[in-house]
Order: C-alpha cells, then sequence, then structure tokens
C-alpha cells in the first residue's frame, strides 16, 4: 500500500509563486503579442510595463504648443498629465460628457458640466481640430483591432478622423481574444461600471446581463471597430501592463 506519509508538499521557489510578479509577465506577454499584430495592422504601437513608462512616452509624442483633447478615459486621467501638459504649454480642451439632455436636467455625478448644451457642443467639435486626441479602449483585440462604444459619440468622432495625431492608451486587462470577446466585455463589464460611475440605474446593472434598453441614460448607442489604421492618419496605441480603467 501507497505510504502517503513519505510525500511532502513541495516548496516553490519565492519567484514562481508570486501572484503579482506571475500576472505582471502575463500582462507582458499579451501586451507585447498585442503590440505585434497592431503593428502589422499599420498602427504605431507600444508596450509600457507601467504608468510611469507611458507616462513619459506619452508626452514625447505631445508636440509643445498644442491643443489637446482627451475623451472621457480613466486610464488617460490615470496618467496624471495636466500639470506636464501646462509646462509644454499645451492647451488642453476641457473634458465633459454632459452632451445629452438628461444629465443636463438632472446634473448626474460623474459628468462634468460646462455651461450649456450649445457651448459644450463647441468644446466637443474641438476634439475634431485638435493637434492630438487621446482615448482610452472599451476593448483590444490579440489581432490587432481596437473597440469604443459611446454613448453620444463625441469620444468616437474624436478617435476617427480630424485630429494631427490620435492616441489610444489601453491596460493590459482591456486585451481580448477576438471582435466577440470584445463586445461581450463592454456589456458586461465597461458598461455597466460606467453606469455606477454616473449613477445610471439601467436593466444591466440590475440583471447583470444587456437588455439592449432604450434608456435615454445608456451609454452603448454608438460602437466603433478600427480593423486598421485609417488612410493618412498618424494613430499610436500604448498598452500599459497594469490594471486600468473600465
Amino acid at each position: 500500500m501507497l505510504n502517503l506519509h513519505n510525500f511532502k508538499i513541495p516548496k516553490l521557489k519565492e519567484e514562481n509563486c508570486n501572484r503579482d510578479s506571475i500576472r505582471k509577465e502575463y500582462m507582458r506577454q499579451e501586451g507585447q503579442i498585442a503590440v505585434k499584430n497592431l503593428i502589422k495592422n499599420n498602427f504605431a504601437a507600444y508596450y509600457c510595463d507601467s504608468i510611469e513608462e507611458a507616462r513619459k512616452l506619452v508626452l514625447s509624442l505631445i508636440p509643445d504648443n498644442g491643443m489637446i483633447g482627451c475623451g472621457d478615459s480613466h486610464t488617460v486621467f490615470s496618467l496624471e498629465l495636466d500639470e506636464e501638459l501646462e509646462k509644454k504649454n499645451c492647451v488642453a480642451i476641457p473634458h465633459t460628457c454632459a452632451v445629452n439632455n438628461y444629465a443636463l436636467e438632472h446634473n448626474c455625478p460623474g459628468y462634468k458640466i460646462i455651461g450649456n448644451k450649445e457651448e459644450m457642443r463647441e468644446i466637443l467639435m474641438q476634439y475634431l481640430v485638435a493637434n492630438v486626441f487621446m482615448l482610452g479602449a472599451n476593448a483590444i483585440t490579440m489581432d490587432g483591432q481596437i473597440i469604443n462604444i459611446d454613448g453620444a459619440g463625441n469620444r468616437i468622432a474624436g478617435s476617427l478622423y480630424g485630429s494631427d495625431r490620435i492616441i489610444v492608451i489601453a491596460g493590459a486587462n482591456k486585451l481580448v481574444k477576438d471582435l466577440n470577446a470584445g463586445l461581450d466585455r463592454i456589456r458586461y463589464v465597461a458598461a455597466q461600471m460606467n453606469n455606477i460611475k454616473y449613477g445610471n440605474d439601467l436593466a444591466c446593472n440590475v440583471s447583470g446581463t444587456c437588455k439592449d434598453c432604450r434608456s435615454d441614460q445608456r451609454n452603448c448607442n454608438i460602437t466603433s471597430i478600427i480593423h486598421k489604421k485609417p488612410v493618412d492618419s498618424d494613430f499610436h496605441v500604448i498598452i500599459i501592463g497594469e490594471e486600468l480603467g473600465f
């Protein structure tokens, strides 16, 4: 009979059982694969291990004295660029999401209310002529496609045409297997977390399942999938080896 008392649980080397280091290496491997495929799709793409490394890279891509637009992105906000942009004498277009009547009428949390709807529209139109437009990604597929969903469309509009340079910045947690997985991530993770951010009480948060609701609060009205770098665009994608944004 086998004597189990002769067996001992093996000890692992510390570097082999540290979950954080394993997670970090996993994100690095996934991120570098995605970057390779983004480059195949004609994007300028980069992998950064940390927020600090990404901040330096982003600032190197922003010209002095430029006009800078920024879509609603906690990933971009985490880079804390305001002070450095001031040093570069850049003008940052005020970030605002309050472009729907519901937000204006109810002063929703999570929205930065600037003036009235006409004034905010004028601000958002400046996204299309900025020297640089920065935004996050709701999902990036491993074969190098970028997926975003918007409520009003100002962020997607800024990401497609008009600005001299476009920079997409995403944590490695946004990487997904394919387009279907990316859309699922948006429906069941990103949209629901944004609803919490903006104080929206929608069916997906109650049921955990997208009901394709008709609420005027929904933030998933417009979908963009950028398969390849748009013609004549200066398009950069930065993947950071950290869990960032929604």
